[in-house]
């Protein structure tokens, strides 16, 4: 299941702001009440790197996950690269 943070921003009232969701969904602004402004900007948060001391961690998004992010660690790798070719691998499926 995927994971997003959505980058909207308003063209009636120049607002901007973020929203996290498992879709890709058009919001409406929370300073103007415009509606169906769609994000021009969403990052995939489904699986994401964390440092942890001296380790950097890949942790993947529970398949049940609705609400909220619930992360399951994945892997423990020694430098990031090795963290980023590891979950470039979980997208390729």
């Amino acid at each position: 299941m995927p994971w997003f943070r959505h980058h909207y921003y308003c063209a009636s009232c120049d607002g901007s702001w973020l929203a996290e969701a498992e879709l890709v969904i058009d919001g409406d602004c929370p300073f103007c009440g415009a509606r169906d402004t769609a994000p021009y900007k969403s990052d995939d948060w489904t699986l994401v790197i964390e440092p942890e001391r001296d380790k950097f961690v890949v942790l993947q998004l529970s398949k049940s996950a609705r609400q909220q992010p619930d992360y399951r660690r994945r892997r423990a790798f020694a430098t990031r690269a090795q963290a980023e070719a590891f979950a470039a691998i979980l997208r390729a499926g």
